[in-house]
């Protein structure tokens, strides 16, 4: 877990927060439900980018990863690193 320790002496916990979303990300992600939305692939990069920031709600994440190809691109990009 990185740390960082501010002026005032607080722990800040950042990496922490980020492993939060990351494992809530992959449990959504791998859940078998039948597909109910598909992902264009000329969508990939700017929906990710919604997903990663929290612009988009766990709800429509949960939908969206139902398009397996779309996850394992997701997956791939950004949670494997």
């Amino acid at each position: 877990m990185k740390t960082q320790t501010t002026l005032d002496g607080q722990i800040m916990e950042e990496s922490l927060e980020q492993e939060k979303t990351k494992r809530l990300i992959t449990t959504v992600g791998e859940n078998k439900q039948k597909v109910t939305r598909k992902v264009d692939s000329y969508e990939y990069e700017s929906l990710a980018e919604c997903i990663r920031s929290d612009q988009v709600p766990a709800n429509e994440v949960a939908e969206i990863f139902t398009d397996k190809v779309y996850y394992k691109w997701y997956k791939e990009k950004y949670l494997n690193s």
